[in-house]
């Protein structure tokens, strides 16, 4: 039973079965699920962790993942006030070629999730069943991400990618966002930092041994991401599979978006406080 579960605007496309409605309920729980076994594998994780962030802080990095996953690890009840709709109304606009995700209001109460129009954003797949769907996950790659997607490599051995990531992934990018959720960690806010040569730390190759652990990471809201998919894909896949770093122009290319390919994988995107 989820507690926390954010409310989805009729404009999502609700249709015959499986559709975008059920996309966006699977990556509810995918986020969640980010989140809970991070939860399970921080405490003893000693390998992948100092990649992400200063080994100091990790009982507040701890406390951003207790956060989202809420007193029974059902979902803080706060992600009931966040809305989900497609259309983006707002001025200025969040949305653009990269960007799949825009986050509106964080500061408010009830902040909006904007899906940026389809069909670059539902080209994320789930991890979790889609709903009613009885088939075997293994069996349909159009829907679903599986291990042998993620450890894909163009090259020897295996890498941390934007392979990683499901829509549940990007989801919890926008909750790092949620001033309610996560500013009491730290007393800031988690924003989309920037790195020396002014991008915004998005993607793995910024997020990987590639950002000040000491001031930055620990209020870069992708650093939280790629360290939760990090973990789970490591943990899921099995059998002694190890990451390796990151390549810049090959791991960090998306081609879910802008059009064949991002640097800094499609992301998810903060407008206004």
């Amino acid at each position: 039973m989820y507690r926390g579960l954010p409310s989805i605007d009729y404009d999502v496309e609700h249709g015959p079965q499986p559709n975008n409605w059920d996309q966006v309920e699977a990556a509810i729980r995918d986020a969640l699920q980010l989140a809970l076994v991070t939860l399970e594998l921080i405490d003893n994780d000693n390998d992948i962790y100092p990649h992400y962030f200063s080994r100091r802080d990790k009982t507040k990095v701890k406390a951003v993942y207790e956060s989202v996953a809420g007193e029974c690890r059902t979902g803080n009840v706060l992600l009931s006030k966040v809305h989900i709709q497609v259309t983006d109304n707002f001025n200025p606009p969040g949305c653009d070629e990269e960007t799949l995700l825009s986050m509106r209001g964080p500061s408010t109460d009830s902040p909006v999730i904007v899906l940026c129009p389809p069909p670059d954003v539902f080209k994320k797949k789930a991890y979790t069943r889609l709903k009613d769907d009885t088939g075997d996950p293994e069996t349909q790659p159009d829907r679903y991400l599986r291990c042998q997607d993620v450890t894909a490599n163009n090259g020897a051995g295996y890498h941390v990618s934007y392979r990683m990531e499901t829509l549940g992934a990007l989801f919890l990018h926008e909750y790092m966002h949620y001033h309610r959720l996560t500013y009491p960690v730290y007393g800031r806010s988690i924003l989309d930092q920037q790195l020396n040569d002014g991008d915004e730390a998005y993607g793995p190759v910024a997020v990987y041994d590639n950002l000040n652990k000491n001031t930055l990471a620990r209020v870069n809201a992708d650093s939280y991401v790629y360290y939760a998919m990090h973990l789970f894909w490591s943990e899921v896949c099995g059998g002694g599979v190890k990451f390796a770093a990151p390549r810049r122009d090959v791991d960090d290319i998306d081609v879910d978006c802008g059009g064949g390919g991002a640097r800094g994988a499609c992301h998810a995107s903060l407008v206004g406080r």
